[in-house]
């Protein structure tokens, strides 16, 4: 009966006995698994190349964006340094006009309309670039100028006077706003 024992585990496990494998499977194994490693490897290197494909365009795409905002902020200086150079024109017309009124000339006219041109150029910039606080005070001041020719034709100098220091006043104030807040996109400007 003890020879039934060990005969019938083997027949009972299915299990043959097993030899180490030969030099030609254990060679055949090895460049399987080569092979196997070459394939990660090369899907890894194509995984790399994609994703270094995608991260180049996403750089030329914020470069690009980066581009666009620079000649943005370049353009909103322009328009910034136009505006200070138009309500600085403007200003002085406003001086002029009133010097006039003040020895008693009553021809304003040419000094108003350049006036009013000047601040219409300083409204458009400020326009273009949403500044609200300094559109405000711009269109206050060409509203002003509205009236002074009608209260000179009336003879009515100084209605007229008060009007021309008020619109200066706003103009100095549009000035200066504009003046502080360089390179800014704020629509409160």
């Amino acid at each position: 009966m003890t020879g039934w024992l060990p005969l019938s585990l083997t027949l009972l496990f299915a299990q043959t006995p097993t030899s180490a494998p030969t030099e030609e499977e254990q060679r055949a194994a090895q460049e399987l698994e080569f092979r196997e490693l070459q394939l990660q490897v090369e899907t890894l290197r194509a995984q790399l190349e994609a994703q270094q494909q995608e991260d180049q365009g996403h750089i030329q795409a914020l470069q690009q964006q980066q581009a666009l905002q620079q000649e943005r902020a370049g353009a909103l200086e322009q328009l910034r340094q136009q505006r200070l150079v138009s309500l600085q024109r403007a200003y002085d017309w406003l001086i002029t006009a009133d010097q006039l009124l003040e020895s008693g000339e009553l021809a304003v006219g040419p000094s108003i309309a350049y006036a009013q041109r000047e601040i219409s150029t300083a409204l458009s910039t400020a326009a273009d670039t949403g500044r609200g606080q300094t559109v405000r005070l711009i269109e206050s001041a060409l509203e002003r100028l509205s009236t002074v020719n009608d209260a000179v034709d009336e003879r009515d100098v100084y209605p007229a006077r008060q009007q021309l220091q008020a619109a200066g006043a706003e103009l100095h104030e549009a000035w200066r706003l504009t003046l502080n807040r360089p390179g800014t996109t704020l629509v409160n400007q």
